[in-house]
């Protein structure tokens, strides 16, 4: 091995070590973590024309098509199949991104035999008229530009158990997410997969699609053959790595037998398991080669393994990038990478360097369709930013399907089309967070007189709070977005305003739309009135530097999300003594898991004590009693110097009690209506800015 190689295996494994979920995103400064809004607004495009793409705008040959740019949306689970088939949503959804310039579109997760998952929400490419119904879909895609290619797929251990009557995989090995112990498929079984990924190749082709893409990726059940990890097999499909890829190898040739030489075929694999003992980036390079070989590959997709696959906020830009870089110097096929990238410039600077032919931009053209459209005309700064709140994830389980925080049309385009008002009318929009940024930017591209009041003297409510705790800063990028859309339309913005009823009839606004959102919930704790008793402050205040912690501090957090733990680790950062008082069976238990996990470690790093099922009963001077569950027992913490409340928030609703004699009509939207996040705000902006 020559001394570059050896540097660069050096440079892959060390990169592999930081990306562990043991120490990745979770320890030391990552991208962000000191950014302002200042620094989101010239991300969010301070000078637009001079945005140039050149080589993210170049068509590429991949197989048998040609895409008009690099810009790529990898298969991603939607919910939105109706009895098994690709349904109008998808149409809708898809043919949103195509429309928005993309240069390809990757379906989601579509089982391959009956063994694989038969949810009615999937699409199942085993299924008779599966081909006739992804007609109508792709001649939406191909008609607005873009290219479609359909993943193929069994889960093997990862199927969920009410979704087949037996859950298989390559040797009995438990699946850690799942739970339970697979049944190992026989030979014979084995090779009736292998006509089944045939078979659903073949129905893929038939329907119109562009090509057919093997999920050999993401603890899947190719890969449950491929790693020494999951397969324990002694026959002629285990054992040695000659053994262990057979399962992918004989899988992609039955594909590339059916479908052709005349049709794209691709394979998306781990260029990493991140697992001690699983496979490598090493591994991968000398593995890959031979995939693409036996099937006559056209493309690598590559992704990775473990929790970081769907990185959350905090995780660095373009983390993962160097796992394609690595695979592309290994074959002559052109590759694809992932890894929370979201800007243009980014991705630019990736297809430059050569460290990968496609940049997969999922999260990001989930967030603003219109993302490739505006970053080729130099528009970047109208672009929706993607921040990684992960709500997309989190809701795969809805029975609605994913969406996005900052753009709730996703699966609903239809529904949430923005067209023209019938009667232009003047809109007075009272508070700028995001429920009435979205109002008031929505109200105004229909034709409206749109004037905005914020009382502070800065746009975007809570998620100027939020964007102090630890990991998080990126919360302020959709306020640099909408402060640059509503001075774009022409929105009057009037900052350090504090409305009052005289101040909404000198406006006289045809409609209201109040979004005065929420305030911090109080909570009175018995004995913290007395002389010398432990101060009580507010997380809110705390993060905003409007009051100031001792060295020990107990934080009280009600709120099950982010607002109690963000501001824990806040408080870890500065090397106070944290113990967290959760009332609930299990801390952060309406997080987002992926989020919660990086946070847990973080909090666990820090020495963050978090103290479940447990509430504050009263305060003794400087000591702080607390009492368990249904436990009549009671534990005292001594020597506190601060104790902080984090517990959620209370509507705002004063303003929205008092316009109730004006006239007027008033559309209550975000935490003032209703407490909520940001895609509850979001969505009510939307819909109110909908309805005027």
């Amino acid at each position: 091995m020559d001394e570059d190689q050896q540097a660069k295996d050096k440079k892959g494994m060390n990169r592999r070590e930081a990306l562990k979920i043991a120490g990745f995103a979770v320890t030391g400064a990552t991208l962000g973590l000191g950014l302002g809004l200042a620094e989101a607004k010239a991300e969010a495009g301070a000078s637009d024309k001079s945005a140039s793409f050149p080589q993210l705008f170049t068509p590429l040959q991949i197989g048998t098509f040609t895409v008009r740019n690099r810009i790529l949306s990898t298969a991603h689970y939607t919910g939105f199949a109706e009895r098994g088939l690709p349904s109008e949503r998808h149409k809708n959804y898809w043919g949103s991104k195509a429309k928005g310039g993309i240069g390809l579109i990757i379906t989601e997760v579509q089982p391959i035999h009956r063994t694989a998952g038969i949810a009615p929400s999937m699409i199942q490419c085993y299924r008779d008229g599966v081909s006739e119904a992804f007609k109508p879909v792709v001649a939406e895609i191909h008609g607005a530009g873009a290219k479609f290619i359909a993943q193929v797929w069994h889960p093997g251990s990862s199927s969920t158990p009410y979704s087949v009557s037996e859950v298989v995989s390559s040797s009995p090995v438990p699946n850690a997410t799942y739970g339970g112990r697979p049944r190992a498929l026989t030979v014979p079984e084995i090779r009736e997969l292998f006509a089944a990924y045939a078979e659903a190749a073949s129905r893929m082709r038939q329907g119109g699609c562009d090509g057919v893409e093997m999920h050999c990726a993401h603890g899947y059940l190719p890969i449950q053959f491929m790693s020494p990890l999951r397969n324990r097999r002694t026959d002629e499909y285990g054992g040695s790595e000659e053994n262990r890829i057979r399962f992918p190898l004989e899988a992609i040739k039955a594909i590339r037998k059916a479908v052709g030489d005349d049709f794209t075929v691709g394979i998306r694999i781990t260029g990493d398991e991140l697992q001690p003992g699983g496979l490598t980036l090493n591994d991968m390079k000398r593995i890959t080669p031979q995939l693409v070989a036996a099937g006559n590959l056209d493309y690598v997709n590559v992704s990775l393994g473990g929790y970081n696959v769907i990185a959350p906020m905090g995780t660095p830009h373009g983390a993962y990038v160097y796992l394609a870089e690595g695979i592309k110097e290994v074959v002559k096929v052109p590759v694809f990478c992932i890894g929370r990238i979201v800007d243009p410039a980014m991705a630019e600077d990736i297809v430059t360097k050569k460290r990968a032919d496609m940049v997969g931009m999922t999260r990001a053209n989930m967030c603003d369709p219109e993302l490739a459209n505006k970053a080729r005309e130099g528009r970047v700064g109208e672009i929706r930013p993607c921040i990684g709140l992960m709500l997309c994830w989190s809701r795969t389980a809805h029975p609605e399907g994913i969406s996005c925080a900052l753009n709730p049309s996703v699966g609903h385009e239809d529904k949430f089309r923005i067209t023209p008002a019938e009667k232009k009318k003047r809109v007075m929009v009272i508070g700028g967070g995001v429920a009435g940024l979205e109002a008031a930017r929505v109200a105004v591209v229909r034709g409206h007189q749109v004037t905005l009041y914020e009382k502070e003297s800065y746009l975007g409510g809570q998620l100027v709070i939020a964007a102090k705790t630890p990991t998080r800063a990126e919360m302020m990028k959709p306020i640099a977005y909408y402060e640059q859309q509503l001075k774009r339309l022409g929105v009057a913005v009037h900052l350090g305003t504090r409305v009052t009823k005289e101040t909404i009839a000198a406006e006289n606004p045809d409609e209201i739309v109040l979004a005065t959102g929420g305030l911090p919930k109080p909570l009175a704790i018995p004995g913290a009135e007395a002389a010398g008793a432990v101060p009580v402050v507010q997380g809110r205040d705390v993060l905003m530097g409007a009051a100031k912690t001792g060295k020990k501090v107990v934080v009280v957090a009600t709120e099950s999300g982010m607002e109690g733990l963000g501001t824990a680790a806040f408080l870890a950062d500065q090397n106070k003594s944290v113990e967290v008082l959760v009332p609930q069976r299990r801390a952060g238990q309406d997080l987002e898991k992926i989020t919660a996990a990086f946070l847990f470690y973080r909090l666990n790093q820090r020495g963050v004590v978090l103290s479940e099922r447990t509430q504050i009963d009263k305060v003794e001077g400087r000591t702080v009693v607390v009492s368990k569950g249904f436990d009549t027992a009671t534990r005292r913490i001594e020597n506190v110097d601060t104790i902080v409340l984090s517990l959620g928030s209370v509507s705002n609703d004063e303003l929205l009690k008092a316009t109730g004699g004006l006239g007027k009509k008033v559309h209550a939207v975000g935490q003032c209506r209703q407490v909520g996040g940001v895609f509850e705000s979001v969505s009510d902006g939307l819909n109110a800015g909908l309805e005027i």
